[in-house]
């Protein structure tokens, strides 16, 4: 599947176990197959099929988890799996220094943006938030990152 490590990594910022996230990769599949006639633009596939990976991801997380808390686990777990490789200063963080200290939305935001290469626009049709939003957030989360960098916070990796 082309896509199958972007889904995956996307999924896993959300779920706490791999069941979970093979779960809702399959469901997401089953789900496009069927829909794909009522898909407008063919070019907008990827983003498509993420914004149906996000909401199933949710609805998943939202059965599991009566609160909204991520547990430390879940982050660890998931900072295990994945590495960050991208050569600007501002990118250079390892994906589980960011895991550690921003929130859910952030990261998927960050990991949108920096590792898939989605533009604040695609982000906000995936999380249905507008495009100045998306940009005002991800400004913010690169901004804590740098101030926690500044004062000589530990990083993980």
């Amino acid at each position: 599947m082309l896509y199958k490590a972007d889904l995956y990594k996307i999924a896993k910022a959300r779920l706490k176990n791999d069941d979970d996230v093979f779960d809702v990769i399959q469901e997401t599949m089953i789900i496009a197959y069927k829909t794909l006639k009522n898909l407008k633009e063919p070019l907008c596939f990827k983003v498509w099929l993420i914004k149906i990976l996000v909401s199933k991801s949710n609805d998943v997380y939202k059965k599991k988890n009566k609160r909204n808390v991520i547990s430390l686990e879940e982050i660890e777990n998931f900072c295990e799996n994945v590495s960050l490789d991208i050569d600007s200063i501002e990118t250079k963080l390892d994906f589980n220094f960011i895991c550690k200290h921003l929130k859910y939305e952030e990261r998927i935001i960050i990991a949108l943006f920096y590792m898939e290469r989605f533009t604040d626009k695609e982000i906000g049709e995936i999380l249905k938030l507008k495009e100045n939003t998306i940009k005002t957030k991800r400004t913010r989360a690169i901004q804590e990152i740098k101030k926690m960098l500044e004062k000589g916070e530990k990083r993980y990796g």
